[in-house]
């Protein structure tokens, strides 16, 4: 038995989504069926879009997703039918070396977690279909592992629940579990989109003393402002510029700096921005292929440290959680990061959206046809 399900789908890079009636395979022991309510456009799914990242075609995209839990396998314990829940595409076995030390986004059979004995998504014609991250949240429905979603409570509305499972896991938790920021620290963030947002409000939460956002387009550093920034600097083309104005601020540069943006540039300007002993820490997803350059001079001399923070370090399932609590009581915003919720048809808009200075956020409504 399967379930038919309207998706967008990518066939060819470069090209928009288009809009496919295709069949969702039953749950497996282990695995959940979700009905889709909203889902947010991340930047990691316009790379597979445009292909500057690879993926095999034709695919479904999408993963920073909320949905009500519709069908559950037979050995599924935590999840129950109705529940609402959040997606990760870094699910954790929890007993390997890397799961059980705190660092479940590294979980080391996360490839076998994925695997399964039968397609997820089929065509009408019965070939395969990829999901991007195990999940493919751009349908109607998806079908993930039950270690691949938190259940989230109803007070916490779709629109901003579906955030939690890409953006503010990311940027929230490279802030707060990555680069382990705190009130003693001053912090840099290098692009305002939405993880760039997201680490911000996360370095508001740890109490750091300075927040620099810095990003060429002025409108969105004024955003930044509402999120916590307490300094903005627009970039230049050329870095050395940028890291002036910076020096401005903070002679001795930033003890964090964050790279929210994916570009060799940025990352090796996160670097350059630090003083001595600072931590730059990137998360934007690059090209296929890139590499940075950095001073060895600075690496040595100023023990300063380059590190990356997959998907923001996150521990998912604890983390659900405290993002709920922060955003009940005031103290994480998401509502505002919601800058433009749009019809699942509307798919490419939203991708289109996205170029625009004013947007943090595009959701898809998929409940709204």
């Amino acid at each position: 038995m399967t379930t038919p399900i309207l998706a967008a789908v990518l066939e060819k890079p470069g090209s928009p989504l288009q809009f496919r009636e295709l069949l969702l395979d039953d749950p497996e022991d282990n695995e959940v069926l979700i009905r889709t309510e909203r889902v947010g456009l991340c930047h990691s799914d316009l790379h597979y879009l445009k292909g500057s990242l690879d993926i095999s075609l034709p695919a479904v995209l999408g993963h920073e997703v909320a949905g009500i839990v519709e069908r559950v396998g037979s050995a599924v314990t935590r999840i129950k039918t109705g529940d609402r829940v959040v997606a990760t595409v870094t699910p954790s076995c929890g007993a390997c070396r890397n799961c059980i030390s705190g660092r479940p986004t590294q979980c080391e059979r996360v490839d076998s977690m994925r695997e399964r004995a039968r397609p997820r998504l089929l065509s009408p014609d019965g070939s395969s279909v990829e999901s991007l991250g195990g999940i493919g949240a751009f349908a109607e429905a998806f079908l993930v592992r039950e270690a691949s979603v938190a259940v989230v409570g109803s007070d916490l509305p779709p629109q901003v629940a579906c955030l939690l499972g890409c953006c503010i896991s990311t940027g929230v938790g490279a802030v707060i579990h990555g680069a382990k920021v705190g009130s003693e620290h001053t912090v840099a963030v290098i692009g305002c989109g939405g993880v760039g947002i997201a680490a911000i409000q996360g370095a508001r939460l740890a109490g750091a003393r300075r927040i620099i956002a810095i990003d060429a387009v002025p409108a969105k550093l004024e955003l930044a402002r509402n999120f916590g920034a307490t300094d903005t600097v627009v970039s230049s083309p050329d870095p050395t510029e940028t890291l002036s104005q910076v020096r401005s601020l903070l002679p001795q540069g930033v003890s964090h700096a964050i790279e929210a943006v994916g570009r060799s540039q940025t990352a090796e300007l996160a670097f350059s921005l630090l003083s001595p002993t600072g931590i730059a820490t990137i998360l934007g997803l690059m090209p296929t292929g890139s590499e940075l350059r950095i001073p060895a001079d600075a690496l040595v001399y100023g023990d300063r440290h380059l590190q990356g923070a997959y998907m923001g370090a996150n521990r998912f399932l604890s983390d659900v959680d405290m993002f709920t609590d922060h955003y009940l009581n005031n103290r994480l915003d998401l509502d505002a990061m919601v800058t433009k919720e749009l019809p699942f048809e509307r798919i490419n808009e939203g991708f289109e959206a996205m170029a625009e200075a004013s947007t943090i956020r595009v959701v898809l409504n998929m409940t709204d046809r």
